[in-house]
Parts: C-alpha cells; structure tokens; sequence
C-alpha cells in the first residue's frame, strides 16, 4: 500500500507539473496574483518582528544588502539579499508569525508552503510572472490535495511536510527539473511537527513552513548533485492516516483548481477562531451600549474542530491565538482583530474565562464545506446572537481585489519598523506595490516584481 501510495502521489505531481501558462484561464492567473499578493504582504509583516529581524541580521545566514547573480530578496527590512533556498526558509518563516496566511480546508494553508519557494527561485532564474503563477497553482494543488488526504492524528500538526513536496513541484517547474525527482527528495526530509508547540507559544514553530520551502528549493539543489530521494519514505509514516486517498486520482483541470477554493484571512489567529469572530463581532453590532466589561458570559456554538483551540493561553502572542476563548476575548476588549490585539494582556486572560465553548452535531455535518459558529453575548439584562455558516474570506463569502489590498496596505503600514515611502507616501506605494504583485502575469521578469521593502 505504501508503494501504490506514492505512486498516486508522485502520478499527481506529474500532472499537476505540467499545467502551462497557456492553458491557465485569466480568472485564475488573477486569483493566484491575489494568492501571491496576499502572502508576500502577510510574509513582509512577520518579517518586521524582532524575531525574524534579529535571526536575518545573523551572520550564518550570509544575507548580504548587494544583490549577486542567482539570488533572491528577503521581506525583512534592510533589503538583504540571499540564496534562494535561505530566502525561501526565512519569508517562509516570518509568513506564520501573525497567523494572517491564507488557507484550504480541511486543514493546512498551502500558499505559505509553496509561495516562498516559488518567488524566490522565479527571482533567482528571472522566470516569467506567468511561468510563476503556474507554479504557485501547481504547488498549491499538490499541497491542498495532501492536507486534504490525510486526517492525522489529534497531536500531529500538518505544517512543514505535505507542503514542501507541494513547494518542490513548484520549483521543478520553475528550473525544468524532473518534478519526480524532487518531491522524492523533499519528501525524504520532512518534520515530524505538534500542535502543542502552539498551545505553548514556541515561536521556533513558526519556522515549520519556512523548512517546507528550504526543503523544495534544496530538493533540486540536491538532484543537481546527483542525490536521490523516496517518496514512500513519507508516505509509510503517514499512510494509516490518508482517510481520503481518492483525492490524488483526480483529474488536475485547471478550471477547478483547489487555490480557487482557498480562504483568506482577516483576523491575526489561527483560522479556527474565525467563524466565531465573526459571530461575535455580527452579535456585539446589536448593543446600544457597547461595555465589554458589562458582558458576563459568551456562549459559543460551533463545530467540533474548533475545540482544538478551546483552551487558556500561556502568557504570550502566539499562544494567545491558538486559544478560542482568549480570541473572543481580545475582539471584544480591544475592539480589533489585528495582530497587536493578540499581545498577551493579563486582563484579556481573566475575561476570557466568561467563554464556554460547545460542539454542535447538526454543524458538524456541514463541516468542511461550512465551519458555522454561534455567538450568544449576555449581559445583566441584554442578549443578542449571530450566527455564521462561513467567515468572511472564505470562497463562499469571498472577498474583493479592494479588500485585499486594503489589508496588504493597512498591515504594512501598521507593522512596526521601517515602511515602503516613508510615512507621506506609503499607503500609496503599498497600494502600487500590490497591484503589481496582484497582475503578476503579466510581469515579463520576476527579479523586477516590486516587493515591499524600506528601500522602496
């Protein structure tokens, strides 16, 4: 089984490696383009975390600020400089730090995976806008196919092994390399990666998407060096888990491409929360007076998977957004959802003991295709209530090129640090910065793909 497993595996990469920009319908290239915009504007804020600046200032990184032959750009500021596969780990990294990456159920966010890898070597080659956005849809499709396999286990985390051999074939196709040969080499390296590394708030955990992009970048490195690789390696690991290997056999048509079935993010924590965030921001609406320290209790109806995160925080940002009850919390007290609404705040802790969370059976039969959540607010003598079948973002509530971009702009111009323009002109070429990123098609060389940058 092991064997006929990758082989289903290694038969879609096959297929999905050969997709071509000619073949590519123009509303798709526009939703990569939007795809690729949304991520490199969630990768660029993380990057302008003390974390992700401090690691790109150190010197075993050999970052330089002058840009050589066949390197790429990193999002931190400074504008360094560096090799594909450095580039790839380090964006990769910094594009989990706010937890505002795109995604695809049932589980995993294939773009954060794939993009990194993808933009670097595009850069680095001087690939085609267009050859690029085929990649990304190719390595997006492998990617979302695999998350959508597998159901593991409640301890195990999907992050930083499916998408690196999503991230491989993208590269395969960008260097005319043998996709086969790469996703077995990638997928020979994968992490064995735990949810409770969130629970805890163990940052080095952010860095699971960015090994997913080193590993697809490397994989061609390391077959140019005439290593090889085994697939089934990977996939005897997680082969008692594929509940759904169906999904591989199907056809790769690229009028239905998962990445047109992804969601966007427009809340800062993990994408569990979102539905009720959502409830809870509809419910809160219908107060006349809006005290959040008059509100005693918040009940919370939704499906079974977001129980994952029905869970107290330990004392930091990242553990805060992996914690449901701290979330809606958070959105009522600061009045936001942005990243700096999810700081560790003690008080925002003890309030988030006035939510309980439930499971609902009649929601869990729609789940995956809707993640419904139902809020009710209670005062001392008010109540109100909303419910959502979808957030905001996900394609069945889709958003528009002007939200996007009004998140790319407003998070950009948010984050701390140094921003594109200075602070006169900034929001304007952050907003010329996406649109171009957003028509990446129609760019002719990717080593001239504005990104968002001090320097800039």
């Amino acid at each position: 089984m092991t064997a006929s497993l990758a082989e289903q595996v290694e038969d879609l990469v096959t297929r999905a490696a050969a997709l071509t920009p000619a073949g590519m319908p123009d509303d798709v290239l526009d939703h990569v383009g939007l795809v690729l915009a949304d991520s490199v504007g969630v990768m660029a804020a993380g990057a302008r975390t003390a974390e992700v600046v401090a690691l790109a200032a150190d010197p075993s990184l050999g970052l330089g600020r002058d840009p050589a032959p066949s390197t790429a750009r990193t999002l931190v500021p400074g504008d360094g400089h560096g090799p594909p596969a450095t580039v790839a780990w380090l964006n990769g990294t910094a594009g989990t730090f706010l937890e505002l990456d795109e995604g695809f159920r049932p589980t995993g966010h294939p773009a954060i995976h794939v993009v990194p890898a993808a933009l670097a070597v595009a850069e680095a080659t001087g690939a085609g806008g267009a050859e690029l956005a085929t990649a990304i849809a190719a390595g997006y499709e492998v990617a979302a196919r695999l998350f959508e396999c597998f159901s593991l286990p409640r301890s195990m985390h999907p992050h930083g092994h499916f998408g690196a051999i999503g991230a491989a074939t993208a590269v395969a196709m960008l260097t005319w390399l043998d996709p086969v040969a790469l996703v077995r080499i990638a997928g020979t390296q994968p992490l064995l990666t735990g949810w409770e590394a969130c629970y805890e708030g163990a940052t080095a955990r952010n860095t699971w998407s960015g090994h997913a992009n080193r590993a697809g970048v490397l994989a061609g490195v390391l077959h140019r060096a005439g290593f090889t690789g085994s697939l089934r390696a990977h996939m005897s690991v997680v082969e008692q888990y594929a509940a759904s290997p169906g999904v591989f056999a199907e056809p790769v048509d690229a009028e239905t491409l998962r990445i047109r079935r992804n969601y966007f993010k427009f809340h800062s924590a993990c994408a569990l929360n979102h539905s009720v965030l959502d409830a809870l921001l509809a419910a809160w609406a219908e107060f006349p007076v809006k005290d959040p320290w008059a509100v005693r209790r918040i009940e919370v109806t939704t499906v079974t998977a977001n129980l994952r995160i029905d869970r107290l925080p330990e004392p930091n940002a990242l553990s805060t957004r992996f914690s449901l009850p701290y979330a809606v919390a958070a959105a009522l007290i600061t009045g936001s959802t942005r990243p700096a609404s999810f700081e560790w705040d003690g008080r925002v802790a003890e309030f988030a003991r006035r939510v309980t969370v439930a499971a609902d059976p009649v929601m869990d039969a729609l789940w995956p295709a809707r993640a419904p959540a139902r809020v009710v607010i209670q005062t001392a003598g008010e109540s109100r209530e909303a419910t959502v079948s979808n957030p905001r973002g996900h394609h069945s509530r889709p958003v528009t090129r002007e939200d996007l971009r009004d998140k790319f702009v407003t998070l950009l111009a948010d984050a701390p640090g140094p921003v594109p323009g200075g602070s006169a002109g900034r929001r304007g070429e952050l907003t010329r910065c996406f649109d171009a990123l957003a028509a990446v098609a129609d760019c002719a060389d990717c080593a001239a793909l504005p990104l968002p940058s001090p320097e800039r």
